[in-house]
């Protein structure tokens, strides 16, 4: 890592030129300032104290800003073998406010009950950034304080502004407590949406019946303590895409003409939209709300059926258009599932208590329509009657051993196989390995989800134990697939095998790199199931604290993401393997297993 005279060395790996020292970031020393400002504040008016016959008539306003300044200044040089030296200064703002208007109206007669409430907001973003760069300095002293003396200088700037209304009128009528209706119509605007689809509607409706308050139900009020049966219907909408996404935007370059520089503007590769609009979901729900025993058993039911249309999803199009994709509005997406939660009072004892609650979710969704005219979209992987997302692969049927390579077996099957290769299966046999021989293997969202939490408690102690599960999702593994530099060297975990003449795995397939030239993407299994968070907390005696002045003081000891049980291959089942940037960087972290030792103290 170092040089003889204590310098790190700029490529520890001997003949290795692909990867630079990775401690030498630490030798610079950049400077990084942001500030948050924020300012809230609200108004109450309630007419009926300045006329009686308003009286239940109040309206509130609420109103914030915030604005965040941000400057970051970096210099690398010789400490980082930049001998020609490159500074930078980024300056970005942010600026945001949002404006709420709230009417209300409640009014009881009788038995009856009846609210009223009606919103007028608005919300807005802006933000903007500007970069100064220079490269090629005659000396590191002054670093980014002269980027004047740079021989090559570049400014560049972005910005962008998000706006949105909201317009919603809500109608709450209830009966002796029995019989609940509640009637919304919402109006959303949003500017990121095209010119001509600004604004979508979304009106929703729901009942209610509180059966424990019936008088059929007297007789069993010492089992029954809580019993609500409800049921809604409604359209919500969702933005779904960024800023500008419905434009035809253009980027500037120089290009030299005539012995002169010119600014010229370049499409870019995505197409806009003018007509993109809000996508809907038309949702039903019934569910039933229960409390038995005093309560010491509780708990929700929730059923659902939703139907979503509208999806604003991206299409890929041919490049003879001269663009890559485009977002439309296409598809139709319907959803079913169910929701438990069911909280238990185990044992209930003056110095010990034990409390558990089981949380389960499960969804199915499917496509119902991709372009209204029955037909699929193969190349986005959107297929009639499947989840929106899917893995969509060859099947793995082993490796290719040498014996079989030598023997012919993949003459006029697999030509390409070579001794360690993947074994594809020929699912339509037609005698080759083609895109034809991909099929639906799984999704890659969960198909269910669950949660256990248990808390005990013993005088002024309590420990609380939370477990998370995650089951029926499958992901491609990066890991196993494209684990790899730039060399294509691959790189792979411990616990993973590879085959070679002597180690004649029928499971992993050889590091040459024409091992997997189908592009196999190794799905697997991601269901896990991980013990989430512990917390062990004391409450100190109230007699020490009221001495020292203090309301309240609990010690308490958590950890959070301790075990996980799962079959997955790699660094953790929910790490995502992402691609930033233009330089396609991979980021691939797993989840942190975090220790936190805290007081809270209230005086």
């Amino acid at each position: 890592m170092y040089n003889d005279d204590g310098t790190l060395t700029q490529h520890p790996m001997y003949s290795e030129q692909l990867w630079t020292n990775p401690l030498l970031p630490t030798t610079l020393n950049p400077e990084r300032r942001q500030f948050n400002i924020s300012l809230n504040g609200y108004a109450d008016l309630n007419f009926g104290e300045l006329y009686k016959p308003l009286e239940g008539l109040k309206y509130k306003l609420n109103a914030g800003y915030t604005y965040v300044p941000g400057r970051t200044n970096e210099y690398e040089g010789e400490s980082v073998y930049n001998f020609a030296g490159m500074g930078r200064i980024t300056n970005s703002e942010s600026q945001s406010y949002t404006v709420e208007n709230i009417l209300t109206y409640n009014k009881d007669f009788g038995k009856h009950h009846l609210d009223f409430t009606g919103l007028y907001a608005s919300k807005s973003k802006y933000w903007q950034q500007a970069i100064a760069t220079g490269e090629v300095f005659p000396n590191d002293a002054l670093e980014w304080g002269n980027l004047g003396a740079a021989a090559t200088q570049k400014v560049s700037s972005q910005a962008d502004l998000y706006r949105s209304i909201s317009q919603m009128g809500r109608l709450n009528y209830s009966y002796d407590s029995r019989y609940l209706f509640t009637v919304t119509a919402r109006r959303d605007g949003a500017s990121i949406f095209g010119r001509n689809n600004k604004y979508g509607m979304f009106p929703s409706a729901a009942v209610a019946w509180n059966i424990h308050n019936e008088w059929f139900m007297n007789s069993t009020k010492d089992v029954v303590d809580n019993l609500k049966w409800r049921i809604s219907y409604g359209i919500s909408g969702n933005e779904a895409i960024g800023i500008y996404e419905t434009l035809s935007l253009m980027d500037a370059s120089t290009i030299a003409m005539k012995g002169l520089s010119n600014t010229a503007l370049n499409i870019r590769k995505r197409m806009g939209n003018d007509d993109l609009e809000w996508e809907k979901t038309k949702g039903f729900n019934t569910g039933i709300d229960f409390g038995l025993f005093k309560s010491r058993i509780s708990g929700s039911i929730d059923v659902y059926k939703t139907n979503s249309y509208d999806i604003l999803l991206k299409q890929r199009l041919p490049r003879l258009t001269g663009f890559e994709d485009v977002y439309f509005n296409i598809g139709k997406v319907a959803n079913t599932g169910i929701d438990l939660t069911l909280n238990t009072k185990n044992i209930v004892k003056n110095d010990f208590t034990w409390s558990s609650t089981v949380v389960f979710s499960r969804n199915k969704n499917k496509i119902v329509e991709v372009y209204g005219d029955g037909k699929e979209d193969l190349g986005n992987r959107w297929l009639i009657g499947h989840p929106l997302g899917i893995i969509y692969d060859f099947t793995k049927v082993g490796i290719w051993q040498e014996e079989e390579i030598k023997a012919g077996a993949n003459k006029g099957w697999d030509e390409q196989a070579e001794a360690g290769s993947v074994k594809l299966a020929d699912l339509n046999g037609d005698g080759l390995i083609n895109e034809d021989d991909r099929s639906v293997l799984g999704q890659t969202a969960p198909k269910w989800t669950a949660g256990l939490t248990n808390t005990f408690s013993y005088k002024a102690f309590s420990l609380n134990i939370f477990i998370n599960t995650v089951q029926g999702a499958l992901r491609n593994n990066p890991q196993i697939g494209s684990a790899a530099d730039e060399m294509g060297r691959k790189s792979t975990p411990a616990e993973l095998g590879y085959w070679t003449p002597e180690n004649k795995s029928n499971e992993w397939r050889s590091l040459s790199n024409r091992s997997n030239v189908y592009g196999y993407g190794f799905p697997s299994n991601a269901s896990f199931t991980r013990l989430k968070d512990v917390t062990l907390s004391y409450n100190m005696p109230q007699n020490t604290l009221n001495k020292l002045g203090i309301n309240g003081a609990t010690v308490y000891v958590s950890g959070r993401n301790l075990y996980t049980w799962t079959n997955w291959i790699g660094w953790d089942p929910e790490a995502r393997d992402i691609t930033r940037g233009s330089d396609n960087a991979h980021l691939n972290y797993p989840m942190v297993r975090t220790y936190v030792l805290g007081v809270n103290l209230t005086f």
